[in-house]
């Protein structure tokens, strides 16, 4: 039996429209539909009872603990497939995309623990001419190419179309939960961290290239503001991200990189300002996302240097049951 989880918070409207594109799947075997209730305070319940109503496939669980990575190891747990497909919940599907994502399973060998595939960003009107294409990634962007193939070092994956062997992510300790957004703490990279563990070990990750997925930027995701803020939260999960978990790290060597760090955005702090002053804007505008991303980094630092003199550094990956 296959799973697919859709982890959800305050997105009513959105999250009907998830559903709606999971239930008309065509895929020919038997399936079940997760939702798991990350503590909305919205009409969410009400919009999965309809949904309920209608398809008996769709279950509903509640998990209290805030952020996405709490919301899909409750998943991983309560789900009753073999293998566990995830979506976001403003993300909709292909009506052929879980037969896409489940083909490998059928047909490639050696036979991949985790599959996933490309998001297709949907902007609402206008794409902005000034929006960088480099940083389409910080908004769900996800290809990895026109043909299907294994990932290997150096690649990474997005939890937004993604199938994974469930008792494999279980076996590896599920997903970081000092990792992952929660509420508006935007911290990043429990995707990359969970790639980077599959790969470690010996697991096979495969890209299909046509199991797609949509993903929409809505207005207020089109601002500089939105950019800004966004580059500053994949900084701050940075220093989370590399520390790997393998130690605390030392209070002095959290000092190393935090100079490093200052030093850095110092350099891009002046040459923000001398782009500003030649008339250079592009320049400019470069430096002051590098010193954004800088600015997040040291964030977190100073949080990992207070938690290093209190004797603990970031949580170790959650252990799940």
């Amino acid at each position: 039996m296959l799973s697919v989880a859709i982890c959800t918070y305050n997105r009513s409207v959105l999250l009907s429209r998830a559903l709606d594109s999971v239930v008309k799947q065509t895929l020919g075997e038997e399936f079940e539909i997760l939702v798991v209730d990350n503590g909305s305070t919205d009409n969410t319940r009400d919009v999965v009872g309809d949904h309920q109503s209608k398809d008996s496939r769709i279950r509903y669980v509640a998990e209290p603990k805030p952020g996405i990575a709490h919301a899909r190891n409750r998943a991983l747990n309560e789900a009753r497939g073999e293998y566990l497909a995830f979506i976001d919940d403003d993300a909709w599907a292909e009506t052929n995309w879980l037969m896409n994502l489940t083909a490998p399973l059928r047909t490639v060998r050696p036979l991949p623990e985790c599959v996933v595939g490309p998001v297709s960003l949907v902007w609402e009107g206008e794409r902005p001419v000034w929006f960088p294409e480099r940083f389409e990634t910080l908004l769900c962007r996800y290809d990895m190419g026109d043909t299907a193939h294994f990932l290997g070092a150096g690649g990474y994956l997005l939890t937004t179309n993604s199938l994974f062997h469930r008792q494999t992510l279980l076996k590896l300790g599920g997903v970081r939960t000092d990792l992952g957004h929660r509420r508006k703490a935007l911290i990043g990279g429990e995707d990359n961290d969970i790639f980077n563990r599959l790969i470690a070990n010996h697991y096979h990750v495969y890209y299909q290239a046509n199991a797609l997925v949509f993903h929409p930027v809505p207005k207020e995701r089109q601002t500089r503001r939105f950019l800004f803020r966004r580059l500053f939260w994949d900084g701050a999960s940075q220093p989370l991200f590399e520390a790997r978990n393998e130690k605390n790290e030392p209070a002095s060597g959290v000092w190393t990189h935090l100079y490093r760090d200052a030093r850095t955005s110092g350099r891009f702090a002046l040459g923000a300002l001398y782009g500003f002053i030649k008339g250079d804007r592009f320049g400019a505008q470069e430096s002051l996302y590098r010193l954004t991303q800088r600015a997040g980094r040291i964030r977190t630092h100073l949080a990992m240097r207070n938690n290093a003199v209190n004797g603990s550094l970031a949580p170790r990956p959650s252990k799940i049951n």
